[in-house]
């Protein structure tokens, strides 16, 4: 990790304590699940495709579960933290909610969430830049309608912050689960 990311990291693991649980949702090929197991938490990641999971595999010490975030396989309150970078912006924004809320269950009363979007106010098919001809869904959130969202299922935002890059923008927003 770097930049806006390491910071958002290193802010979200002081909130968290230690030992900390987390949840990686939406892990992909397990990237951001090493760094964080190498600052000394337990991390759990979840993906929808079972090729990234395998993807992760090779590189992860914690254990990988195939799982759709708006019903996701744990108890309730069995994380400290979830970790939601670049995952919630492939869901309809109709189903945003659904998987906030599936989130906030998982957490410990207090536990807090770093959620990753694309800003923005476009919901469409696009095709992937790095499969081709595959298209992928993205939903792009302007910074108001993302803290409304989360505020809505009972999230208290701590940190936000707009990160732009060459290709697009970012929000990375940090927010407590109100107990």
């Amino acid at each position: 990790m770097r930049g806006e990311s390491l910071h958002l990291g290193m802010q979200f693991l002081e909130l968290l304590g230690r030992p900390a649980r987390v949840l990686d949702l939406g892990c992909g090929a397990g990237r951001d699940m090493v760094w964080i197991e190498v600052q000394g938490a337990s991390v759990t990641g979840t993906d929808l495709s079972r090729g990234m999971l395998e993807h992760a595999g090779r590189q992860v010490r914690g254990p990988l579960v195939q799982a759709d975030m708006t019903s996701l396989p744990f108890a309730t309150s069995s994380f400290n933290g979830v970790w939601c970078m670049a995952s919630l912006l492939h869901l309809p924004k109709a189903e945003a909610p659904s998987a906030l809320a599936e989130m906030k269950r998982v957490l410990l009363p207090g536990g807090a969430l770093v959620l990753g979007l694309q800003e923005g106010d476009s919901e469409a098919w696009e095709v992937n830049p790095y499969e081709g001809v595959q298209e992928r869904f993205f939903a792009r959130y302007k910074l108001e309608e993302a803290e409304d969202m989360l505020a809505c299922v009972g999230f208290n935002v701590r940190y936000k912050a707009l990160d732009v890059t060459e290709t697009r923008s970012w929000l990375h927003l940090i927010a407590v689960s109100a107990s």
